[in-house]
């Protein structure tokens, strides 16, 4: 530290964090105890989703899991339920399992070695950092998105974010800085830094505890720093969702590959190159996954959903049959089930917007 930054003092640098966060902290539930497995909650929701959207999540989880011993009895399907809407479902699965191993291996508690809190389902060198920092009290440093924010700017470093070796370089300064007597409140003052004052565009330099210390306000680089290199073009895909009603009943598919979604429920689909409405098609792939003609199409609007490496284009199509369904699918698990039964199945967020959407909500309710 003292060789890139001679007078850089970290007690200073600290005493102005932890003043500041004492001060403007957000009342977050899992901040109102030091026990880990609310911290080991949130951090698992916090992976890729922002505070706000996981709130209502960690809320619903620890009311009905309030202990690990409850979560590792948890079934995968309930679980996936009180998951629908938040994405990134695998996030779920891996809490489970490994909330599976903490009662069978770790007797119940979360092991307070490093190493050993890697190797549990889900757990990388960010949620490890966060939960042994902030519930055990270990100095380590925690790098995530606000943290590379405040960090790169702190220190006017241009390196791309996306590369590993730039996290590996801010966690390395992070050792140097990191406040050894309360660790756990020094990462979260940085990312709540990040979150509410240092953030990606029109940074609040007036209000930041630590501008005296920032090398990219100092040098008039904020709006440049961090450099972020273009994501990868995400790939394009397109199907039509088949939303076969029956009388008062929907056909519900699960997806049992392993995969993108694997394990939620929705609505048949058919994969297409275009979204040309091909009814003969459409109404031939109903049929042998149904058993029964259709006697109506109704083609609702085009929707998207983007998923971290998809862009997926869809347009939900009306299918009613004339007669009762013969057949069942084989292949995967189905259900026919009325509109308001749908809670009951971890439906995602995809197909939740043809059950929201103003001109195909209706097909759920007459």
């Amino acid at each position: 530290m003292s060789k890139s930054r001679p007078h850089f003092s970290p007690e200073r640098f600290n005493r102005e964090l932890l003043r500041w966060f004492e001060g403007n902290a957000r009342a977050l539930p899992w901040r109102a105890t030091n026990h880990w497995y609310p911290v080991f909650l949130s951090e698992i929701l916090l992976q890729q989703t922002q505070v706000e959207q996981a709130l209502p999540y960690y809320r619903k989880l620890i009311d009905r899991y309030p202990t690990v011993y409850d979560l590792a009895q948890a079934d995968e399907q309930e679980l996936l339920t009180l998951w629908a809407g938040l994405g990134y479902y695998a996030r779920a699965r891996h809490l489970l399992k490994a909330a599976g191993e903490i009662v069978a291996r770790f007797h119940g508690q979360f092991p307070s070695d490093l190493k050993e809190a890697l190797s549990l389902p889900g757990i990388g060198p960010y949620t490890a950092a966060a939960i042994l920092s902030i519930a055990f009290g270990q100095p380590l440093p925690v790098v995530d998105g606000n943290v590379l924010r405040v960090v790169t700017r702190l220190f006017a470093l241009r390196d791309d974010i996306r590369q590993t070796v730039t996290k590996n370089k801010v966690r390395g300064l992070l050792h140097e800085i990191i406040d050894d007597k309360a660790p756990g409140a020094f990462n979260e003052a940085l990312m709540e830094l990040g979150a509410l004052v240092c953030t990606p565009q029109n940074p609040d330099c007036q209000s930041c505890p630590v501008a005296g210390f920032c090398l990219a306000k100092e040098r008039g680089l904020t709006g440049e720093i961090p450099f972020k290199s273009p994501p990868r073009e995400r790939r394009r895909a397109a199907h039509f969702v088949l939303v076969v009603r029956f009388r008062a009943k929907f056909l519900l598919v699960r997806r049992d590959r392993p995969g993108l979604l694997s394990g939620m429920w929705e609505f048949p689909v058919l994969e297409t190159r275009r979204l040309i409405h091909s009814n003969q098609k459409i109404k031939q792939h109903v049929q042998a996954l149904t058993g029964a003609a259709v006697s109506k199409l109704t083609f609702g609007p085009e929707l998207q959903h983007i998923y971290s490496h998809i862009h997926l284009r869809y347009q939900p199509v009306l299918a009613e049959l004339e007669q009762a369904p013969r057949t069942t699918l084989t292949d995967r698990k189905a259900v026919w089930c009325r509109a308001e039964e749908f809670e009951r199945y971890a439906i995602h967020r995809a197909h939740h917007k043809v059950l929201e959407h103003e001109e195909t909500a209706a097909w759920f309710s007459s």
